[in-house]
């Protein structure tokens, strides 16, 4: 018994769906007796190539007398074409068929007379498979073929062709079907049969087919044969899909930034076999979805996230998509996540100290208005980056405190030591102080550097990037010879995914500050309570 998709194939133009353009214009040449000797049909797999070119030539075989009509589908030659027993049509494939000896034998075949009494049509699937050779040999019968012969070439890539190829063909573009398009005569066929499907899953089998008619016919047939009623979760199931209510979870969690809830159900999607590429595409999707609805008040599933926040989410799915090209495993999948969350929060967490503050201060003044008083305060402190030249004499101004107490400003925590050495402007310092709106977050800074200058930088380039994404939330001070990291309570699950690998760390961070150094982990609290 032959495949669905190929019982199903259109017998006249009229059942052709979609590609119009296409349709209309061949239509019309046949009535009006203005075929062309060559055509090119060229489109993504599966939208009706092969389909057309065969009707094409069951149209100029065709035995009824109304040149509209045709093909009819009925008639004997029309039948004998479907069937592939014609002798005057003929179906070649390139990718086996792709050498000059092979075109030679096709042109000596050329000059034969019609067996039938009809036009003879050649028909050479994957065109863009024959060698250079191959398409320059065949080059002067394309342009012009013995008469009563008629050339169709179907190829997925017409720009692999070589351009005279292309200059001697009608070319004719075949478009990927809509999803309305494939889901209208899903539901013709599921009518026909007599099968009962839902809407949702004929809705998923036609986006899965990515505008291919073919693959949502071979993906229906394969639902069809268990006899039952075809629903969303059985389709699922059938594809390979993660299922959507749990897609749905995860989506959620990470809109109200329930880290812990949403890794773990990444994590048992992983446990029940689906690929984390699977699983982060999909959810790429249903955020794509979800902006949608929220955008057009479309009904469907949305999401609690500003549209710039939801932008931001897509916009970090669509640049770690490539990480699974590399390592397709639950860290993947788990990093992928924790970066879309930090974009849909407005988080950016820093590789070193400076970094980190800049990302604790921007909660408190990420919006327009904030800014517009601090904007003008930052460019005053640019003139003091010139100071760090005189930086040599800086230890002749470190044991000298006496400067004034509100000199290291967040502006300056960096450059602490040569601000007093910069004699030009003495006065315009202590006024530039207080410009900045959040020293407090910036405070925790200088403690690294101020005690013993250890390299936060170097700690995280030491770092395998397992550790890395946990341990870029905390900040850091020293206490002697041991790194003290710090976490936020909004960043439990880091300091605790930390602890677990903390041996791994101690062993990092004495190969970056030498033997003798120790690492301890404070804060973070207790995990945040899920979300009911």
């Amino acid at each position: 018994m032959s495949a669905l998709y190929r019982q199903l194939r259109p017998s006249t133009f009229a059942q052709v769906v979609g590609q119009d353009h296409v349709r209309e214009v061949l239509t019309a040449a046949i009535e009006h007796d203005r075929v062309g000797h060559a055509y090119l049909f060229s489109g993504p797999r599966g939208v009706g190539k092969t389909t057309s070119a065969r009707l094409l030539a069951m149209a100029l075989n065709c035995d009824t007398d109304e040149p509209a009509a045709r093909p009819c589908g009925t008639c004997e030659s029309c039948t004998r074409i479907r069937a592939a027993e014609h002798p005057d049509v003929i179906e070649l494939d390139a990718a086996s068929n792709n050498s000059v000896e092979d075109v030679r034998e096709l042109r000596e075949r050329a000059q034969l007379a019609s067996l039938g009494g009809g036009r003879r049509v050649w028909i050479l699937d994957e065109a863009h498979m024959l060698s250079t050779a191959a398409a320059n040999a065949l080059l002067k019968t394309l342009e012009e073929p013995p008469e009563g012969l008629t050339f169709v070439l179907a190829t997925t890539e017409p720009e692999r062709l070589p351009p005279t190829v292309l200059s001697r063909c009608q070319h004719f573009r075949f478009r990927r079907l809509s999803e309305t398009e494939i889901v209208s005569k899903l539901k013709r066929i599921c009518s026909e049969a007599g099968a009962n499907a839902e809407d949702d899953a004929l809705s998923l089998i036609a986006r899965s087919a990515d505008g291919a008619m073919r693959d949502a016919e071979s993906m229906l047939e394969r639902m069809m044969a268990s006899g039952q009623t075809i629903d969303r979760t059985a389709t699922e199931a059938a594809l390979g899909l993660p299922p959507q209510e749990r897609l749905e979870h995860i989506a959620t969690a990470l809109a109200d930034d329930d880290l812990p809830g949403m890794l773990e159900a990444a994590e048992d999607l992983y446990r029940d076999g689906f690929a984390p590429r699977s699983v982060a595409e999909r959810l790429a999707v249903l955020l794509r979805d979800a902006a949608l609805n929220a955008a057009t008040s479309a009904d469907g599933f949305t999401v609690n996230l500003t549209r710039d926040r939801h932008l931001a989410a897509l916009h970090q799915f669509d640049d770690d998509l490539q990480r699974f090209t590399r390592q397709s495993d639950l860290y993947a999948l788990e990093l992928t996540l924790i970066k879309a969350a930090n974009a849909a929060h407005g988080r950016v967490p820093g590789g070193s100290q400076a970094e980190v503050a800049t990302a604790a201060a921007m909660p408190a003044a990420p919006s327009r208005p904030s800014p517009a008083g601090s904007t003008p305060k930052q460019p005053a402190s640019k003139p003091q980056q010139p100071a760090p030249k005189p930086q040599p004499p800086a230890a002749a101004s470190t044991p000298a405190p006496a400067g004034p107490p509100a000199a290291p400003t967040p502006g300056e925590v960096q450059k602490d030591t040569p601000a007093p050495a910069s004699p030009t402007q003495p006065a315009s310092e202590p006024a530039s102080s207080p410009a900045p709106s959040s020293p407090a977050a910036s405070s925790p800074a200088p403690a690294a550097p101020a005690a013993g200058g250890f390299d936060r930088a170097a700690l995280e380039k030491a770092t395998p990037i397992r550790l890395r994404a946990f341990l870029k939330p905390a900040t850091d001070t020293v206490e002697g010879q041991t790194l003290v990291l710090t976490y936020a309570p909004e960043f439990a699950f880091h300091r605790k995914k930390l602890e677990e690998r903390l041996e791994d760390l101690r062993a990092i961070v004495q190969q970056v500050a030498g033997d003798g150094w120790d690492v301890r982990i404070d804060g973070g609290g207790a995990e945040p309570p899920k979300k009911p």
